[in-house]
Formats: C-alpha cells, sequence, structure tokens
C-alpha cells in the first residue's frame, strides 16, 4: 500500500522535528536528562551516564535519517523502535506506581509526570513514524504540495506542542483546583 507522496513527506517533517527538538533539549542539559533516565530505575547508573547521550544521538539521528529517502525506513525503524523503548519505561514505572517522575522527553525544557497520557502520546508518535515509513505513490510534488508540506508538519509540531505543554501542566491544575475547592 502506498500514501499520497504529500502525506508520507508530512509525517517525515513533523517527526523529525519533534526528535530534533527531543535530541537537542537532551544535548543541553545532558545532566538533567541522565537524572530522568536514573529516576526510571531501570539501568545501572553507569548505564544511565552513557544513555544520557546515547539517547540523543539516536534521535538525531533518526530525525535526519527521515529527510533522506535512501535512509527513511532504517531512521523509522530507529525511531519507532526508541518510541517502544520510551512507552516501556513509562508503563512499567505507572505498573509500579511511579507517577511523580519527570518522564525527560524533552530535557530541561518541559518537565512532564508520567501518566497514561503520555503513552497514548507515544502510541500517536509511532503512528506518524510509522506513516513516514510508508511508501508514497510516484506522483511528483507540485508547489502547492510543498506549501501543504511546511504548514501541515508546522501544524503538526504545534499540536504536539500544545499537547505536551498540556501534559506538563496538568498536575499543578488539578493541585490548584482542589487547592480551590
Amino acid at each position: 500500500m502506498s500514501l499520497d507522496p504529500t502525506i508520507v513527506a508530512i509525517a517525515c517533517a513533523a517527526t523529525a522535528t519533534i526528535f530534533l527538538g527531543s535530541a537537542a533539549m537532551k544535548f543541553y542539559g545532558p545532566m538533567e536528562f541522565r537524572a530522568a533516565v536514573e529516576s526510571y530505575r531501570l539501568v545501572p547508573e553507569t548505564t544511565a551516564v552513557a544513555l544520557a547521550w546515547i539517547v540523543p544521538a539516536l534521535e538525531l539521528a533518526g530525525a535526519l535519517g527521515l529527510m533522506v529517502a535512501a535512509t527513511r525506513g532504517a531512521a523509522a525503524l530507529l525511531l519507532l523502535s526508541l518510541l517502544v523503548v520510551f512507552t516501556g519505561a513509562i508503563a512499567l514505572n505507572l505498573a509500579r506506581g511511579r507517577r511523580d517522575l519527570d518522564c525527560g522527553c524533552f530535557g530541561p525544557l518541559l518537565r512532564q509526570q508520567l501518566s497514561v497520557a503520555l503513552v497514548a502520546r507515544n502510541g500517536v508518535l509511532a503512528l506518524v513514524v510509522v506513516i513516514a515509513a510508508a511508501r508514497g505513490d510516484a506522483r511528483p510534488l507540485a508547489p502547492l504540495d510543498y506549501a501543504t508540506i511546511a504548514s501541515a508538519a508546522a501544524a503538526l509540531v504545534l499540536l504536539y506542542g500544545a499537547a505536551n505543554y498540556l501534559l506538563a501542566t496538568a498536575p499543578t491544575v488539578v493541585a490548584l483546583r482542589t487547592r480551590d475547592a
């Protein structure tokens, strides 16, 4: 099955932008990301030190790889694998009753507590990665397609950012509501 190449390009551009941003924030604050990895209690401390650099490097490689047709499939598989690991780590800690951890998704930029909503968010992002990996049909892109790709990818990234902000601020809003009640 092949999709319209515009849809594939939108998914590639949006996913690449999200993972570039994630990698950049983790590189900007590696100690904060390392602390987030350690707080999950899934790997030894020495492994967490290495993961603080390996994970953003893999995110960067995957994001850049999505933008090149020859590496798109491998890049999408890499990013999908990362999402499965991230989501599994979140789900395992939720099952342990450990919600008060920073997910570490965007380094020091946006602290988010673990929640089922993060699992759902990652599921939606995984679907976009799968679309990015799909084969586009042979239709050549027209000038209007490029405007559509840029606009739609920007809109998806903004929606993703807004959803992340809502997830990050939700515990504070709930606390304020219960305090005032």
